[in-house]
């Protein structure tokens, strides 16, 4: 405890400008600088990276997105660095939740580490997808779909009302008006009308009764079913393709299978090493069982 204090005081007495410049020397720039403590670039990165990886280089390009999030980490660095110097952290419960907290961020690290020491080589991937692909061909089915787009009509007070709007959306669509545009302007399907109706592949099974009848009829590219009702309203469909069922391609399956035997690959490893690991550790079943007994009369 006592160096780490020494260290601060060296720290403060650098001032604010020396500590930057020490930063900014190992390309880790200040951002926030305290009497007693900063927040560099280096802290902001490894904070985002709970982020989504998607979402983290456009909240980065923010710079008040980003102030805030140094506020935030310079407010509990400097509430922390005002702990330590009271003494908190030499307290039992405190130092116990400490190493727990340090084990578990150096034992993640260290399996980061040990999996890309431990991932199996790109072509060896490749073999193993294909032994099993070649094992088990006929189990890589892929069930009968259909690719459509729909626009609903919503009959929420007046059916009537609603199935007239959707009569008049097909006459439309059947007179060459752009289908994709209909849907974004007129489907109750706000998920599906910002992509112009599209609902992608289908298979049988995830749809209303009704509804999957009507899609399932469709038999070629572009064909428009008449209005169909279901408890969600008036639906007009288009079919985009229909694939029947079929044993898909190595190709197809390919990604699945090598994320499948890398995974596996990984999971032994792992297990080898926690294996090798406990070896090596014996238990003291006498203080175990003293431990529980502890707890006996609270249950």
């Amino acid at each position: 405890m006592r160096n780490w204090l020494k260290s601060v005081g060296i720290v403060v007495a650098l001032g604010g400008a020396s500590v930057a410049a020490i930063a900014q020397g190992n390309n880790n720039a200040v951002l926030l600088q305290g009497p007693a403590t900063a927040i560099y670039e280096s802290d902001v990165l490894n904070d985002a990276k709970r982020m989504p990886e998607e979402m983290r280089s456009s909240f980065l390009a923010k710079p008040e997105s980003v102030a805030q999030m140094v506020e935030a980490l310079y407010v509990r660095r400097a509430i922390a660095e005002t702990a330590r110097s009271s003494g908190l952290a030499d307290q039992p419960e405190i130092a116990a939740a400490i190493k727990i907290a340090t084990d578990k961020i150096l034992s993640d690290a260290y399996l980061q580490k040990f999996n890309a020491e431990h991932k199996p080589d790109n072509k060896l991937a490749e073999a193993q997808a294909k032994a099993a692909y070649a094992a088990k061909k006929e189990t890589f089915k892929a069930p009968e779909q259909v690719h459509i787009a729909h626009i609903l009509v919503m009959n929420q007070e007046d059916d009537a009302a609603a199935k007239a709007k959707a009569e008049k959306l097909l006459a439309e669509a059947q007179a060459g008006a752009d289908f994709a545009q209909l849907a974004k302007d007129n489907s109750s399907d706000a998920s599906s009308a910002v992509k112009g109706g599209d609902l992608g592949l289908v298979s049988h099974g995830r749809m209303v009764p009704e509804f999957e009848a009507a899609a399932f009829a469709l038999e070629k590219p572009n064909q428009l079913s008449p209005v169909i009702k279901s408890q969600f309203g008036y639906h007009i469909i288009k079919l985009f393709e229909k694939k029947p069922a079929r044993t898909m391609s190595f190709e197809e399956v390919r990604p699945e299978l090598e994320k499948q035997y890398v995974q596996q690959s990984l999971q032994t490893a792992r297990q080898g090493e926690v294996e090798r690991v406990l070896k090596a550790a014996s238990w003291n079943r006498a203080n175990m069982e003293a431990f529980s007994a502890r707890f006996a009369d609270k249950k």
